[in-house]
């Protein structure tokens, strides 16, 4: 019976300890950086609009990274751009622009290893940057999440707001709160609106083929 009734009082006690476990939120910013630092596969569409003096241009594009060093970009949109392809594979850097049916092949050292940092914190995310990058700046997350609405699918998510400051630059990045994985990302210079980034819709940790990142020969 004392047996019986320890293991009850026992059953019980670890009941209780769980409890708080069970009503407890992950804290939105270490989330994202165990997320980004387990990334195997990113592929996503994406809009992103420049704003700069007066004019803004705005561009859309598909995205495809498999950590650490296979890149691939094709534009979409606008006309003028599209069909336009950049692609990244280890030391090697490949450009192909339909419009002046023209190829450019460079060794990463030449420049060809800068493409993709223009879109901020999803770029440090899907390169396993994002624990690195949020070291080096001041990040506050929101206490309450917002809606947000994922024009790919056009359903409603639950998103974590983050603001990242360094220097004069100030980001505000949207997570899905299901998967930690930004959805957009607005980018400041002091008090100006300089790029403002969507993700259509995308995929984490799928599966990709070895074709999307083959240089052609010259």
């Amino acid at each position: 019976m004392k047996t019986i009734r320890r293991i009850l009082m026992m059953t019980a006690w670890v009941m209780a300890a769980a409890v708080p476990c069970l009503g407890q939120t992950v804290d939105p910013i270490e989330e994202v950086c165990l997320v980004s630092q387990g990334l195997t596969a990113y592929s996503a569409s994406i809009r992103m609009t420049q704003h700069q003096d007066a004019n803004d241009s705005e561009i859309e594009f598909t995205f495809d990274f498999v950590p650490p060093d296979r890149m691939r970009i094709m534009y979409t949109a606008p006309p003028t751009v599209e069909g336009q392809m950049m692609i990244l594979n280890a030391d090697r850097f490949y450009t192909y622009i339909p419009a002046l049916s023209r190829s450019v092949w460079q060794d990463v050292g030449e420049g060809g290893g800068n493409h993709g940092e223009e879109m901020g914190f999803l770029y440090d995310f899907v390169t396993q940057s994002a624990a690195e990058v949020l070291e080096q700046c001041v990040a506050d997350a929101r206490e309450d999440r917002e809606t947000y609405v994922l024009e790919g699918t056009g359903e409603p998510i639950e998103v974590d707001v983050l603001t990242l400051s360094i220097a004069d630059e100030r980001q505000v990045v949207w997570l899905n709160a299901l998967d930690a994985a930004p959805v957009a990302i607005w980018i400041y210079n002091g008090d100006d609106l300089v790029l403002e980034l969507r993700v259509l819709g995308y995929e984490i940790n799928g599966t990709f083929d070895e074709e999307w990142f083959v240089i052609p020969e010259r």
